[in-house]
């Protein structure tokens, strides 16, 4: 754990020490932000304390935040829609196509519009 709080403050200084920090960012904070893994638990009362280091802990649970966790949905949700695309592939007729198209061009002129368009007739 505590080298987890050295490496905050070596993340910190190098901050304070770059050169676009220097240019762009002086009397701003600086804002690192941990998760909750166990090594992480007592870096926040381990830390230097300094004016401008705000360490920002995630929520509990925030899948979205982790890349990670986001990629792993994300290729489950596309798995699922390749096997609906494959479930689906015999009902799509060509008369069934046909009937799509005809529809699109006779509605893209209301939908460009904005206007109503009835589905079905």
């Amino acid at each position: 754990m505590d080298k987890n709080a050295w490496f905050v403050e070596d993340v910190y200084r190098a901050s304070k020490a770059s050169a676009s920090f220097a240019a762009s960012f002086v009397g701003k904070k600086i804002v690192i932000v941990l998760d909750n893994a166990p090594s992480h638990s007592q870096t926040e009362q381990r830390v230097a304390s300094h004016d401008n280091l705000v360490l920002l802990r995630l929520g509990p649970y925030s899948p979205m935040l982790n890349p990670i966790a986001l990629k792993a949905k994300i290729k489950g949700r596309m798995r699922l829609l390749e096997d609906a695309a494959t479930e689906s592939l015999p009902c799509i007729t060509q008369s069934l196509v046909l009937l799509e198209a005809m529809f699109c061009q006779r509605n893209i002129e209301k939908a460009l519009n904005l206007e109503n368009m009835h589905y079905g007739k």
